[in-house]
């Protein structure tokens, strides 16, 4: 059993007979009151979201689930779809759970799966995503600080990027957040 206070994102839990995954977890109050814990999360096996303030020694039983290594192969409309290397398993998983995280999937890469019950619920995606810059505007030179522009990648996202980031580039965006993170040196 975990309690509301130790629940953090990506925990996977069991509340009125149903599989939620946290998105966010946010603790609220102070050392003298009792704290709450609002939490956001998604059903697994349903669409649906939702977000609920709980007591901090609230309860819920944890859903364990197995980590699987696996290449992202292709999609179909309704699935993307994930080999195992080692077995040739295919492992479906929902659009719908994956999101706007959908723009990060590369054929051929290696991801996480979180299998549960032998059904792959979700993809873990590192962190940090590293991605070709495919165009760049040229850079402003002027003394102080200067803006960030507007960039292009190879999966066809824009996102804001210092001055002195140009075409051909390697760069790394947060994959919770899509932001600039860095440019890779080489």
């Amino acid at each position: 059993m975990k309690t509301a206070i130790d629940v953090r994102a990506g925990n996977l839990l069991f509340i009125d007979g149903k599989i939620y995954k946290v998105d966010e977890a946010d603790v609220k109050g102070s050392a003298k009151a009792a704290k709450t814990v609002n939490l956001k999360m998604r059903c697994i096996t349903e669409d649906k979201h939702i977000d609920h303030t709980y007591h901090q020694d609230d309860k819920f039983e944890e859903a364990s689930v197995l980590h699987q290594k696996a290449l992202y192969s292709y999609e179909d409309g309704t699935f993307y779809y994930f080999i195992d290397e080692s077995s040739y398993d295919s492992y479906p998983v929902a659009k719908r759970m994956i999101g706007k995280r959908s723009v990060f999937l590369k054929e051929n890469a290696e991801y996480i799966l979180e299998i549960y019950e032998g059904m792959a619920i979700d993809v873990v995606f590192p962190e940090r995503i590293r991605l070709k810059v495919t165009s760049s505007p040229p850079g402003i030179k002027q003394p102080g600080s200067t803006p960030a522009k507007q960039i292009t990648l190879e999966n066809n996202m824009n996102i804001d990027a210092p001055q002195f980031i140009e075409e051909g580039d390697i760069v790394e965006v947060d994959s919770r957040t899509g932001k600039y993170v860095d440019r890779v040196k080489e």
